[in-house]
């Protein structure tokens, strides 16, 4: 590790001043030179084996011997005794720095893994092996005791019946056998909770009689027009609509008088061309859909 984080209210805290009282403001200085001294060297905040002197050479404390060390137990920088010195919070702080040896021992035991399986891996990084078999134990341990709940769960709150002396659980564990089905346990209300709800199917929003009235067409042609796109399942949604506008006024007409022409034909839609045909020719009053206008676009 190349670095470690300080705390912006460390010059505040209660311990800091307490040490500047003791020992003046450069201790403060040598505090930070523990703290990236532990990064580099001893990334897990531990001083195991290091004697006072040790801790304040690696410092390089110029004042008595013991003396640092000593404030930095008394204000509370410091826990543990002689020779197992840990520096308080440090995982807390540093929690970066503090996982890098586990970091690096797996990286090893996976690099070890490809080429030579994980037998010879566990053998090879014992260190990784042993957090790895510790890790896995505990989540089995975990899994049973939160499967033993549910199970406990279950029976205390279900009402169903005795499986004595059948060994077969009930089908219906209703005791009037009414074929309720059987109380949700807290699991299943999770899974349904979290369970993703389908969207919505939007409503259709069809253009009505009054609307195309308005909008001048006769009122029984809309309905004969109407009736006709019901007959073949097709609404008149509003883009349908804005289209059969658009057509009329390609084909010179009125929007009215498509929907006239279509009511007439029978056509579910209308399209310029169903009037002008390819070669351009009107066909307006023509009561078939033109030879040559091509197969009808449902609108």
């Amino acid at each position: 590790m190349t670095d470690a984080r300080i705390s912006t209210s460390l010059p505040s805290h209660p311990k800091t001043k307490k040490l500047v009282k003791r020992l003046g403001i450069a201790a403060c200085w040598h505090l930070v030179r523990l703290y990236l001294f532990a990064a580099s060297n001893r990334s897990g905040g531990s001083l195991a084996g290091m004697t006072d002197e040790d801790i304040e050479l690696a410092v390089d404390w110029l004042g008595g011997d013991g003396e640092f060390v000593n404030a930095l137990k008394a204000v509370g920088f410091l826990d543990g005794a002689a020779g197992r010195y840990e520096i308080h919070d440090w995982a807390d702080h540093n929690p970066w720095v503090a996982g890098a040896e586990v970091r690096s021992a797996k990286a090893r035991w996976n690099a070890v893994k490809r080429h030579h399986g994980e037998d010879q891996a566990d053998r090879q990084v014992p260190e990784w092996a042993s957090l790895r078999a510790s890790s896995n134990a505990v989540s089995n341990a975990a899994s049973t005791v939160v499967s033993s709940t549910a199970a406990l769960h279950d029976e205390q709150s279900s009402n169903a019946p005795s499986p004595s002396p059948s060994p077969n659980p009930n089908p219906n564990p209703n005791p009037n056998n009414t074929g309720a089905s059987a109380p949700k346990t807290a699991t299943e209300d999770v899974i349904d909770s979290n369970r993703e709800k389908p969207a919505p199917t939007p409503k259709l929003q069809a253009v009505s009689i009054e609307e195309l009235v308005a909008a001048g067409v006769d009122e029984q042609h809309a309905r004969d027009w109407l009736g006709v796109r019901k007959a073949k399942g097709v609404p008149l949604t509003r883009t349908a609509w804005q289209s059969t506008v658009a057509e009329a006024s390609k084909a010179g007409i009125t929007s009215a008088e498509a929907v006239k022409v279509a009511a007439e034909n029978g056509w579910r839609g209308f399209r310029a061309i169903y009037l002008t045909g390819y070669n351009g020719r009107s066909r307006v009053g023509s009561r078939h859909a033109p030879y040559d206008a091509g197969p009808e676009v449902t609108l």
